[in-house]
């Protein structure tokens, strides 16, 4: 939709792990073996600096702006916030996989740190209603956040062929690990990154998913089975269960709080909020350490239309 919100789904987990080398989080001093031949951690911080730090520095230079001016603003992000956005991740069944997707539970709390610092700005800046909070809440898919069954997280094998799904049965029996073997016969259309892993319930699941995983224990893997699946027809699929959540009630009072966050981030996307977040980058005193990027500096507090300015630009 716009740089900030890009940077936060992709780019800041790579700065922050350009960020954290030789610190906790980053990855080990040998990041891969080829043919016993070692690929060292420091070879791998260097190609990403040489392939994406120029489309990263931006990013992370405006996120930083965004938590200069929350705190400017007399509502800067706390701990205790982002303690809370943890804590909304692991009751929705979340946290595990976003540690796993990013490399280290540090990361996911800086991921966290903008969006904050957008829900305390949003806050300050809008007032809302009860009658607009009851509203969000009463959504379809906010209501199924906060009231709902038992769920299952699970990983699942998934696949056309069935030869494909034989084969896979038989080295799960062999003892495989099921992320390997998911990922060697997964259809490419559906593990382009990776292993499939989702949350499913009795309600809002592919057909006969929860049937077949209702049962099984953490650890324990389905029997292959069909399934439909829309438009792409019939296929062959594996499960394992990889965790669990309960059921959930929470009512509108216990989540007022949570929905008032909600509305003040979506505020934060409006063209008003833009451009008092360009006025604030303009502003800002940057300097780039890195000489090769010593320019960008100039092109941040002052980008032309085609850099993807957040208030317009490529999406």
């Amino acid at each position: 939709m716009k740089r900030t919100i890009l940077f936060l789904l992709i780019a800041l987990p790579v700065v922050f792990l350009i960020g954290c080398a030789g610190k906790t989080g980053g990855p080990p001093a040998v990041v891969a073996t080829v043919d016993g031949q070692p690929i060292s951690g420091a070879l791998y911080y260097e190609l990403l600096n040489m392939n994406f730090g120029r489309q990263v520095l931006p990013s992370i230079v405006e996120y930083q702006v965004m938590l200069n001016w929350a705190e400017k603003e007399g509502v800067p992000v706390t701990e205790a916030q982002i303690d809370k956005q943890i804590e909304q991740l692991k009751r929705d069944g979340s946290y595990e996989d976003a540690v796993a997707g990013i490399g280290s539970e540090q990361t996911v709390r800086n991921r966290y740190k903008e969006l904050q610092a957008r829900m305390n700005l949003g806050a300050k800046f809008n007032k809302f209603t009860d009658a607009e909070l009851k509203e969000l809440y009463n959504e379809p898919h906010m209501k199924a956040r906060y009231v709902h069954g038992p769920r299952k997280r699970v990983m699942a094998l998934l696949t056309e062929d069935n030869k494909n799904i034989k084969k896979a049965e038989k080295d799960l029996k062999e003892g495989e690990d099921f992320e390997v073997v998911a990922a060697k016969y997964t259809d490419q259309q559906f593990g382009m990154n990776g292993p499939i892993k989702t949350l499913i319930d009795k309600d809002q699941s592919p057909e006969g998913w929860y049937e077949k995983a209702e049962k099984l224990k953490e650890g324990e893997t389905s029997k292959p089975f069909k399934f439909t699946l829309g438009s792409t027809g019939d296929l062959e699929c594996i499960l394992k269960v990889i965790g669990e959540v309960p059921e959930l009630n929470l009512k509108f009072e216990d989540v007022k709080d949570e929905l008032k966050s909600q509305l003040a981030f979506q505020k934060t996307m409006s063209p008003d909020f833009q451009e008092k977040f360009e006025k604030q980058r303009k502003k800002a005193k940057i300097e780039i350490n890195l000489p090769q990027y010593k320019y960008l500096a100039e092109q941040i507090k002052n980008p032309s239309p085609m850099m993807g300015m957040p208030g317009g630009g490529p999406q």
